[in-house]
């Protein structure tokens, strides 16, 4: 994904929340979903390129970010990040509600 692709990220963000309906606070996330952003934050600080103040979209951290294979709620086995959010933005926005309510499903079974 380039630069442009950020053109209308607010929109998007928003609509993504709308959809999502109320908020629901759980009492914590699951151990995964907790090293998976560890390995994440350790991944970027590993990173020789410096951030880019006043740029909101980091394209190198991003590419590095995303390049490696991690296990996901809703998805079977090892994937790569990219690949599973954009199956679950052309999920999103195609509506189909029978596949959302079993990914939602999906994620509230494994937290």
């Amino acid at each position: 994904m380039d630069g442009s692709a950020w053109n209308h990220y607010r929109e998007h963000f928003l609509e993504g929340l709308e959809q999502a309906g109320g908020i629901r606070v759980t009492k914590t996330h699951g151990r995964r979903s907790v090293a998976g952003l560890n390995q994440m934050d350790n991944c970027l600080w590993k990173i020789p390129a410096l951030v880019k103040k006043g740029q909101l979209f980091q394209p190198v951290h991003c590419h590095e970010v995303n390049r490696e294979r991690c296990r996901m709620a809703g998805y079977e086995g090892y994937q790569y990040p990219v690949q599973c959010f954009k199956a679950d933005m052309e999920r999103m926005l195609s509506g189909r509600p029978d596949e959302l309510a079993s990914f939602h499903d999906t994620i509230l079974q494994q937290s």
